[in-house]
């Protein structure tokens, strides 16, 4: 539960009860009357989202449906900063974050957790639309995506769609300068190179730390390329 600096004093320091506690939990203040916000901070500038058992290396969108980017990283004044559209199942914007700054207007979410490093969104109990981690490297993104009927679930072991095609999975892999591009009108699942680059990689390697490695040194010889072009 996040608390405003006094009421947190209040709460630690015992003259706040438990049942209080529980009431503002159940009715957040901010939720309540309409908004909730915060910023986010990233302590670095290398584009990598740590997805399940997947690694995304990336400074633009990531996942779009419809022309719409629900999942984008950017590399902006020496920092990295993530966007991102939290809409339900049935259309209803739960959430979004802008370049790192969070905001929800609207009273649907059930339950935010949130810190300058942290940030946890449920529509429901046990639902989690979001949990992302910046606090260490690679950051990482577990994350419910829906729109127009099409649904990428980011959770922790792969990255899973489900819309024009059923039960497409990925594991195991770094996607470099790639991006999943869904055209539900056309029924259409693809995964493009970034136009800047017209290429991308996609790296198998069972370690971990060397995978990533890779990617990271992958993005750079795209990036090299682009700007010699």
């Amino acid at each position: 539960m996040t608390l405003c600096p006094n009421c947190h004093d209040e709460a630690t320091k015992g003259a706040m009860t438990k049942e209080d506690q529980w009431k503002y939990k159940s009715q957040p203040f901010n939720i309540v009357n309409g908004y909730a916000q915060g910023q986010l901070k990233v302590n670095h500038d290398i584009p990598v989202i740590h997805v399940g058992t997947m690694q995304l290396v990336h400074n633009g969108d990531i996942i779009i449906v419809d022309g719409e980017a629900l999942l984008s990283l950017y590399v902006d004044n020496g920092r990295l900063e993530l966007s991102a559209k939290l809409y339900d199942p049935n259309g209803q914007l739960l959430a979004e974050i802008d370049r790192n700054v969070w905001k929800s207007d609207d009273p649907f979410p059930w339950d935010i957790e949130s810190s300058y490093q942290w940030l946890k969104i449920r529509h429901k109990s046990r639902a989690i639309s979001l949990d992302l981690d910046l606090r260490k490297f690679p950051i990482t993104l577990r994350a419910e995506l829906w729109r127009n009927g099409q649904n990428f679930s980011l959770d922790p072991s792969q990255i899973k769609f489900d819309g024009v095609v059923k039960d497409f999975r990925m594991i195991h892999l770094c996607l470099v300068g790639l991006r999943f591009e869904v055209n539900s009108k056309s029924d259409a699942l693809t995964l493009v190179p970034d136009p800047r680059f017209g290429q991308g990689l996609i790296i198998s390697e069972a370690d971990l730390e060397t995978r990533i490695q890779k990617g990271i040194d992958g993005w750079k010889q795209l990036e090299k390329k682009a700007s010699a072009s």
